[in-house]
This record gives structure tokens, C-alpha cells and sequence, in this order.
């Protein structure tokens, strides 16, 4: 038998031939569209452009402790030793508005314990200490037993009947 192609045959392999062709050919032009899409440079719309705000955090900063000012010592004419002495009764005399700083041991680098206005009256209890060229009295509050700390004796006075 002689092997002669069958015209259904023939037209069945050039459908399939032919599907087979436009398939390709869309891939390719699908390819081919898309590169020239990636490869424009698009232009920016016309109008204002929008501008970006970034928000960043400013860090707080730590607060740090102010140290109370301390009152300026007022020139006063150095009393002799004998003036104050333990057990006695002193009043707080020349500060003005500032008062007088109690503290937690004698010298002006001691902590400061509370303020004393003039007119407080309290006991003396310990001394006298140099310290910083000033002599420190240990005083308690005569109104408020817990209240007491190291005062300059600039500006304290024997209570009037003392």
C-alpha cells in the first residue's frame, strides 16, 4: 500500500499547526507590550505635587535636679563664740525672704533639710563646727521636734531675754 496522505489528515495538521502559531504569536506580542510598558518613563501628573512629611521622635531629655539656691551670706559682724551655746533658745534674724537653709551636716556641700524664716525660734543642740568659714550650729525647731539640721550662726541671735 502506498502511503498517500489523506486530505483530512493534511487539513486536520495545518489547524493544529495554525493553533499552535497565533498561540506563540500572542505570547510574544504579550511579551513584547510589556516591556515596553516597564521601559517607559512615566511623567509626573500635572498640578501640585504632594510632598511627604516624615515624622520622627524627639527624644525627651532627662530632667535633671536644680539644686535650691543657697542664700547668700549678708556681711555681718563676727560675734564671739561665747554668744550661742547649747541648750539655749535661738531666733533666725537677717535672711529677708530667703530664710535660712537647715542642713544635714555642717558645711554649705550638706543636703539642704527644710528653710527657716526669720522669727522661727529653735534649740540649739549640738556644736559649735567650722566649716567653709562659717560656724554651724545644731538646731531643733521648738514648734516641731522633728524638724532640726546644721544653721550658720550669722544668722542666728540669743532670743531677746535670753
Amino acid at each position: 500500500m502506498s502511503s498517500v496522505t489523506q486530505p483530512r489528515d493534511l487539513f486536520a495538521n495545518i489547524t493544529q499547526w495554525g493553533c499552535l502559531l497565533v498561540l506563540l504569536s500572542g505570547i510574544v506580542i504579550v511579551a513584547l507590550i510589556g516591556l515596553w510598558l516597564f521601559a517607559m518613563t512615566p511623567s509626573p501628573p500635572p498640578g501640585p505635587h504632594p510632598t511627604a512629611i516624615v515624622w520622627t521622635a524627639t527624644p525627651t531629655p532627662t530632667p535633671t535636679n536644680t539644686p535650691t539656691p543657697t542664700p547668700t551670706a549678708l556681711p555681718v559682724t563676727p560675734r564671739p563664740p561665747t554668744d550661742i551655746v547649747i541648750g539655749e533658745e535661738v531666733e533666725v534674724t537677717g535672711t529677708g525672704s530667703a530664710g535660712l537653709s537647715l542642713r544635714a551636716g555642717a558645711g554649705l556641700d550638706a543636703d539642704r533639710l527644710g528653710v527657716a524664716l526669720d522669727g522661727e525660734t529653735f534649740l540649739v543642740i549640738s556644736g559649735p563646727v567650722e566649716a567653709d568659714d562659717l560656724t554651724w550650729w545644731r538646731i531643733r525647731s521648738t514648734t516641731d521636734p522633728n524638724r532640726e539640721g546644721w544653721a550658720a550662726a550669722n544668722y542666728l541671735r540669743r532670743r531677746a531675754g535670753e
